[in-house]
């Protein structure tokens, strides 16, 4: 356990031991705010001690630290290749998924766009595009997504007419479409497909077949799927009678 300080390593030891346990759970335990839980979740998940799921975190035995199913090379090459579709002169909104935020750190600084931002990190860095405009939702923040939420999150984004959306998701299935773990990102996550002429949906290939919670919708409003080459073919050509893919 290096590097963890002294609320990281009981936070780990209650991992360790229960297997899942409930950010709620654990900020109960140690008499903590859960936001305060979500910071050091993100730094154990980033040292691979555990990952978040749901509103808990599982932890990772470690003999799988290694292999740790984060798939960070993955996204980076679909955020790349997401960021090529966007061309100079579009507009675009990002959700606040991983992989949206991967999109937004590879935009080309060189060009002018127009950018709409609902969280933190993909604000900041879409910041760096200089010679572009960038509007920013604000709302309730929502730590486990590091974005915003809520009404006033919904109504920026009902405001916005873009000409691609990027989001992503924690599932993808032919039976239950697009889905998320975090019923507060619903309505939030159909506003922003409803609000761009172009809806590209970035997701790894662990991604499919899966469903979560809550369910955002089918997908027929999808044109664009960004994954990488972990699809197996027969899943790819299922998937590709409803959208285009594209793997990076």
């Amino acid at each position: 356990m290096l590097n963890l300080n002294l609320r990281q390593k009981p936070m780990l030891q209650i991992a360790e031991r229960e297997g899942e346990v409930a950010i709620k759970v654990l900020a109960d335990k140690l008499k903590v705010s859960e936001m305060t839980i979500y910071r050091d979740v993100d730094v154990l998940q980033e040292q691979r001690y555990l990952y978040k799921k749901r509103g808990a975190i599982v932890y990772i035995e470690n003999d799988d630290r290694a292999t740790a199913d984060f798939y960070a090379d993955e996204k980076r090459a679909i955020g790349i290749k997401a960021a090529s579709l966007i061309l100079e002169g579009q507009s675009g909104i990002f959700d606040n998924s991983t992989t949206a935020l991967e999109c937004a750190r590879f935009v080309d600084r060189s060009k002018k766009y127009t950018f709409y931002a609902t969280g933190m990190e993909s604000a900041a860095a879409l910041a760096a595009c200089d010679k572009s405009v960038l509007y920013c939702s604000g709302g309730y923040y929502f730590p486990a997504t590091g974005g915003y939420v809520g009404a006033q999150a919904e109504a920026f984004v009902a405001s916005v007419k873009a000409d691609v959306c990027i989001i992503g998701a924690s599932g993808i299935s032919l039976e239950d479409g697009i889905t998320t773990p975090y019923p507060m990102h619903t309505p939030l996550q159909k506003a922003i497909i409803a609000a761009a002429k172009t809806k590209i949906l970035v997701c790894d290939h662990s991604k499919f077949n899966k469903s979560a919670m809550e369910n955002i919708g089918d997908l027929s409003p999808i044109d664009i799927v960004v994954t990488d080459s972990g699809v197996p073919s027969d899943e790819y050509d299922k998937y590709a009678e409803y959208f285009n893919i594209i793997k990076a």
